[in-house]
């Protein structure tokens, strides 16, 4: 989500439009980000329950704006109501999470119902979740309206690129390498990942596993590593500030999940050229692998199959560079930067140059 609004508002200031940001999360590292960008930026915190405490905060730096339209990233009731008159009649709700038990379906309509009040149009990443919204309130139908993700495409790897990143992690520059990044939760079925990495090192001795990530998940994955034997072939970077080494490093990406609007990491990687082993029980990765020749993609966690077909890539350099390459073109053509700017922009009335972004 972060990514996909930082890169929404560099299009916007390239194409000519003033962006500034006010964010109800606390900047942290965001800050410098965004002066690197150069957008200016206004935090306000979140306190108090439901963030009742920044209610009038929020109001004063929504009233020292002076804004054409606005685009509020992420659905906060605190936020929703505190809009007042701000950019009234010119306003775009962007969503980027799946519903399915993360709220119940009381709790979604009552949002909806407030964000058809406060709203001009809700823009969703894919047709998934915005069937999954419709399906929750169908009179929202013509406000609703289906976005990609943007993505910034890399500059194409030289014959170097690969070994120079796996110098730079550590990582031997002759074993196969099969990766995924994420949070380490539940729903993402990191235990799928190291299912699957067992099985794929009993028949490749030179194969390796790199993780990028932290979550609540992780000292359960360590415990099933090792009753798995494959503790000491499992690499465990933790977070990163930046990804371009762990993708140019991969030979593969397996990226497993139970619900996902999208999943952002197998995206990343097809933009680096890697090809992509997937499973996802609920989500919209299917509407991007839509065909075999941009990557394999199942909807079970069938650990034989990913094996099968993570073998199949790792032995088979050729089918796999092929795969590579068209899965890159494939992130090119949906995920224009400029074309993702221009279908939002088509949703507002801009009567200046200026754009809000929150």
């Amino acid at each position: 989500m972060e990514q996909s609004a930082l890169l929404l508002m560099d299009e916007l200031k390239a194409m000519g439009h003033v962006v500034e940001l006010i964010s109800i999360n606390e900047l942290g590292a965001l800050k410098k980000v965004l002066e690197e960008h150069d957008i200016p930026v206004t935090g306000v915190g979140y306190h108090g329950t439901m963030g009742w405490r920044s209610f009038f905060p929020l109001k004063r730096a929504l009233r020292a704006q002076k804004a054409d339209a606005m685009i509020m990233v992420g659905h906060n009731l605190m936020a929703m109501l505190a809009l007042g008159s701000f950019c009234r009649g010119n306003r775009i709700l962007t969503l980027h999470f799946h519903h399915e038990g993360v709220k119940s379906n009381i709790g979604w309509r009552f949002l909806y119902a407030v964000s058809r009040w406060r709203f001009n149009r809700i823009t969703y990443p894919t047709r998934f979740i915005a069937d999954e919204a419709l399906k929750i309130v169908p009179g929202m139908r013509k406000i609703v309206r289906v976005i990609p993700y943007p993505f910034l495409l890399p500059p194409s790897s030289d014959g170097n690129a690969k070994g120079e990143a796996r110098a730079r992690l550590g990582i031997d520059p002759d074993c196969k390498l099969i990766g995924n990044a994420g949070w380490l939760i539940p729903r993402k079925r990191w235990d799928v990942f190291i299912g699957v990495a067992a099985q794929v090192a009993t028949v490749m001795p030179d194969a390796r596993f790199v993780i990028a990530g932290e979550g609540p998940e992780k000292q359960g994955l360590l415990k099933l590593a090792e009753e798995l034997g494959i503790q000491d072939r499992i690499l465990w970077l933790g977070w990163c500030d930046q990804l371009d080494d762990f993708y140019r490093a991969l030979d593969v990406m397996l990226f497993n999940s139970d619900w996902d609007a999208l999943g952002r990491t197998p995206l990343e990687a097809m933009s680096f050229g890697v090809p992509v082993v997937a499973s996802v029980l609920h989500g919209g990765l299917k509407e991007v692998i839509d065909s075999k020749e941009f990557g394999v993609l199942l909807d079970r966690h069938d650990l034989k199959a990913l094996s099968s077909a993570v073998v199949n890539l790792l032995r088979n350099s050729e089918e796999a560079e092929k795969i590579g390459e068209k899965g890159r073109i494939r992130v090119r053509d949906i995920g224009s930067p400029r074309a993702h700017a221009s279908r939002v922009l088509e949703l507002l009335t801009i009567k200046g140059s200026h754009s809000q972004g929150e």
